[in-house]
């Protein structure tokens, strides 16, 4: 695999560990922990050796199709949110090689801005409408990845964990963290063509939901499955299709579920692009991508522009 296809699994992984922009209903509040539309292209490879800065910047809008509880509320259907987040992520790729594969660690800080506009059902059932807005902390993320690299094929098995670190606070509320921990385990490849210089990725994990004990709400586990296919039409320069598919494989529970044991469902589709150069000697990796949601089942139906860039120290 060429040296840039391989620097852009920096980008997979900033990506990967931004705070959701695209958000999965069923869950309390209608947010999956894990962020959909983070792996795509490089989304198997593990860069070389090295200190990697990655800084991801993405905007998601949406209505809802069903409601969601938030707190001690309900949002009803046709509430409206704006997402937009900032995330810096550090990874760190030791020399020496681990089970014959090389070793990543990181660590994801993500800031953002919410805007909610929703018809509110309170506590004693009472609807009105309703507006919030701020900015805050989001839930920081750790990961650890083990990748291999095998002549054009590239894979990797990961494991991250989500703290609930972020701004949250019971009720209508401009909530950037879900006060819920987390742990995503997953497998990811990309094989890229050298005749056709054509390059096919996936990612395929499942993410287990703790309790958030501040609300009694239990969020089920979910999978999710994220894809790319592109075409390197100028040295550096991949362009294609990208793609997120999402599936609650268990509904919700605990005395905060008001609304029953939902259970979500979501595809998405866009296209994107990496560009991988250097500024002196310094690796530069840039990235673009866009999805539109469709087949949506009780969740949050919208979507979602990423930005990324990464520079190898």
């Amino acid at each position: 695999m060429h040296a840039h296809a391989r620097l852009t699994a920096i980008l997979a992984l900033g990506v990967t560990l931004l705070h959701p922009m695209s958000q999965a209903d069923a869950e309390e509040f209608g947010f999956s922990s894990y962020g959909l539309g983070g792996a795509a292209f490089g989304a198997g490879a593990t860069p070389p050796p090295g200190t990697y800065l990655t800084t991801v910047s993405g905007y998601y809008q949406a209505k809802i199709n069903a409601p969601v509880t938030l707190g001690n509320v309900e949002l009803q259907v046709g509430s409206k949110l704006a997402f937009f987040q900032q995330a810096t992520n550090g990874l760190y790729v030791p020399d020496a090689s681990v089970l014959g594969g090389h070793l990543g660690v990181a660590v994801t800080i993500p800031m953002g801005h919410i805007d909610l506009k929703a018809d509110v059902t309170g506590p004693l059932g009472n609807t009105f409408g309703a507006e919030t807005s701020g900015w805050g902390l989001g839930d920081i993320t750790t990961r650890v990845q083990l990748g291999w690299q095998q002549g054009d094929f590239a894979h990797l098995a990961y494991v991250q964990v989500v703290a609930p670190s972020g701004r949250y606070a019971v009720g209508f509320q401009p909530n950037i963290g879900l006060e819920r921990p987390g742990i995503d385990t997953g497998w990811a490849f990309t094989w890229t063509e050298k005749t056709s210089k054509l390059q096919f990725n996936g990612a395929a994990g499942v993410t287990f939901n703790f309790e958030n004990t501040t609300t009694d709400y239990q969020s089920g586990t979910d999978f999710h499955f994220e894809w790319a296919v592109g075409r390197e039409i100028c040295t550096g320069l991949v362009v294609g299709l990208v793609g997120y598919d999402y599936r609650q494989l268990s509904g919700d529970s605990g005395s905060g579920a008001r609304l029953g044991t939902l259970v979500g469902s979501v595809d998405a589709i866009g296209g994107g692009l990496s560009y991988t150069t250097a500024v002196g000697k310094t690796p530069v990796v840039l990235s673009a991508r866009h999805y539109e949601e469709f087949n949506v089942e009780r969740r949050w139906d919208g979507n979602m522009t990423i930005l990324s860039g990464t520079v190898r120290f």
